[in-house]
């Protein structure tokens, strides 16, 4: 007899929604306005939910009574709980802050390749900014839903755990065989190694004699949102086993 295979979160529905409570039967405006109106989906189309660390569930939309609003939909659960398996090794990347846009763009694409810790950093020649930025404030609540977003478009089962601003020199500390990003390096991206990347100005002396493990990501001075995103790809497709390791 042929064993049944597993359901897959992005095989299962044409959508994904992360929400706080996989047991609440109920979405919250914001997202089934997104579902309804933006991505035009109606009554009968199946969605997955999840809750960003590795449990997911199947729903089908269903029309809404208890509204009187046209078209408006509600969702139906059609499978039980699943639960993805954590990849191993996990991916730590500490980012040196650009403008808080292009943080975002780095945090959005970091989310689709499936990094699991992302550090903001801030150094000698990074951004100054760190109002907001610390766990409750306000410009860190935004990109934290920028994560969010990108879970939800790229359907993942994990979102990356964000971690509020601090300084470049606590970091050795927390990852003491972390490696940082820096022309003429001698080192290479390694699986179970964290990563510092960023800014273009590069770092100062002093900063980069905190680090043992120096790596080069070629000739050209990357952009810090480039040389982040550069970084997640390589060390998402070594764990894939898709470089080699």
């Amino acid at each position: 007899m042929q064993k049944e295979s597993l359901p897959t979160l992005s095989g299962s529905g044409v959508a994904h929604v992360i929400v706080d409570d996989l047991a609440v039967e109920r979405l919250t405006h914001e997202d089934l306005h997104h579902l309804a109106t933006v991505r035009r989906l109606k009554s009968g189309d199946r969605i997955t939910l999840g809750d960003g660390n590795g449990k997911w569930r199947i729903a089908v939309l269903r029309p809404d009574g208890r509204s009187q609003q046209r078209n408006r939909v509600d969702i139906e659960f059609v499978s039980d709980v699943h639960v993805s398996a954590n990849q191993e090794p996990p991916i730590v990347v500490g980012l040196c802050l650009p403008s808080l846009d292009r943080a975002s763009w780095a945090l959005q694409k970091m989310t689709e390749l499936g990094v699991d810790r992302i550090h903001l950093l801030h150094s000698r020649f990074s951004s100054v900014r760190e109002a907001g930025l610390e766990r409750g404030g306000r410009e860190f609540a935004r990109l934290q839903r920028v994560i969010r977003e990108a879970g939800m478009q790229s359907r993942s089962a994990f979102l990356p755990n964000l971690e509020p601003i601090m300084s470049i020199g606590d970091f050795p500390g927390m990852y003491p065989a972390c490696g940082i990003c820096t022309l003429g390096g001698n080192g290479s991206l390694e699986l179970e190694v964290a990563v510092v990347v960023g800014p273009e100005g590069g770092f100062s002396e002093s900063e980069l004699e905190l680090f043992a493990n120096k790596i080069d990501l070629g000739h050209n001075v990357l952009r810090s949102e480039t040389a982040a995103v550069a970084v997640s790809a390589v060390l998402s497709m070594k764990r894939a086993g898709l470089l080699g390791k």
